[in-house]
């Protein structure tokens, strides 16, 4: 689907499924037709219009939603003015090493950028400079946010979780998850040292495999499946059905506060003529209990699926993401109503506007046999 542009296909393409090259296509959208894009997802991808956005969402219903500190750490918006001096001023006058934080560009992907530090005076030089000034070039701006110092260690090593999450509609409000992740891991082990060592603190598949010391025998990625069985059968600290019962119903809690923190934003110059849709990435962090912390959101999220986890997960989750928001549209230029979609198999829904009743239920198609593993055999 990638490539496929409107010069190429002007008049037959009903689904646009881009990569790059497609802010000028909203304009240029018949009313048939479908993009994975909307006008404002800059408020999510971005890493520091993502803490912009929740910072200012104040949720006053649904009850369900969460409030920033419960699933974000502690974030600063090194190019506003008024939290770069709160930030540096509250640095200690003497380093210490307990007080670690994690420096990420706004404007960079795939770890690029990225550093630990409990050291700050370059960090001081480099944005002092600017005094009372907000930093608008992107390419300067920059988020410091609180490292997980107790992450979940799996082999000894730090992980995170990719969800991989479908936005529908804004209005009415339709969001689903697929709900097999994929779980990557660290190349060594984990400690509170060698913060210039990414291949023990930054948890990106394309950063481990370009340092010159990744060792390819390391296995990078698990099944969800794999972390379930890990945590019941060999730490003990959970029961089988902790990913069912616990993580997934938490995972559904921060991207349903995300999705209300960011709906304004992201319909801001919807096109005029057809519609759009976005398959998120989501990266979260468990702690050491088992909390999911929300590192970032991506679009487009790693759909290659050229290692054995991610080709157990991403052709059913695409295939199927492919015929829902075909039937959306369809039933949109029939003027049909969206409600009891029936392309929706093993997608489960994190905010429905239209059935909130099916919100928390998930669907039992897949996981019929070993767990985590879609039996939708359709591509």
């Amino acid at each position: 689907m990638e490539g496929h542009t409107m010069a190429l296909f002007p008049e037959h393409s009903e689904l646009l499924w881009l990569r790059k090259n497609y802010r000028d296509k909203f304009r240029l959208l018949r009313p048939f037709q479908l993009l994975n894009h909307f006008p404002g997802e800059s408020s999510l991808i971005n890493k520091g219009n993502l803490t912009s956005t929740l910072k200012n969402f104040e949720p006053v219903s649904p009850d369900e939603l969460l409030s920033i500190d419960q699933f974000y750490p502690e974030t600063y918006r090194l190019f506003d003015p008024a939290e770069r001096k709160y930030f540096l001023d509250s640095v200690p006058i003497v380093d210490d090493r307990k007080n670690i934080w994690i420096y990420k560009p706004g404007d960079q992907s795939r770890g690029r950028g990225i550093e630990i530090m409990w050291r700050f005076n370059n960090l001081k030089k480099k944005y002092r400079k600017w005094g009372d000034r907000p930093i608008t070039d992107k390419k300067q701006q920059g988020i410091i946010q609180r490292y997980i110092q107790n992450p979940l260690l799996l082999e000894g090593r730090k992980s995170e979780i990719r969800v991989y999450w479908l936005v529908l509609n804004l209005n009415p409000l339709q969001v689903l998850v697929y709900p097999e992740c994929t779980v990557r891991l660290n190349s060594l082990p984990f400690t509170l040292d060698d913060f210039d060592n990414q291949l023990i603190h930054v948890t990106n598949v394309y950063q481990q495999k370009n340092h010159p010391d990744y060792d390819p025998s390391v296995v990078l990625k698990w099944p969800f499946q794999t972390l379930g069985k890990y945590l019941h059968e060999t730490l003990g600290y959970t029961d089988p059905n902790f990913i069912k019962e616990q993580l997934r119903p938490r995972i559904r809690q921060i991207l349903a506060t995300v999705t209300y923190a960011a709906r304004d934003q992201l319909e801001r110059g919807y096109p005029k003529l057809g519609d759009c849709f976005a398959l998120f990435g989501a990266d979260m962090i468990l702690d050491d209990q088992l909390t999911p912390w929300l590192s970032e959101v991506q679009i487009g999220p790693g759909l290659s699926f050229d290692d054995p986890v991610k080709k157990e997960v991403i052709p059913p989750m695409l295939g199927e993401a492919a015929r829902i928001v075909l039937e959306v549209r369809r039933r949109r230029t029939k003027s049909k109503p969206l409600d009891n979609l029936k392309s929706v198999k093993n997608y489960d829904w994190v905010i429905n506007e239209l059935q909130p009743e099916l919100v928390n239920q998930p669907t039992e198609n897949y996981f019929r046999g070993r767990e985590g593993v879609s039996k939708d055999p359709a591509v």
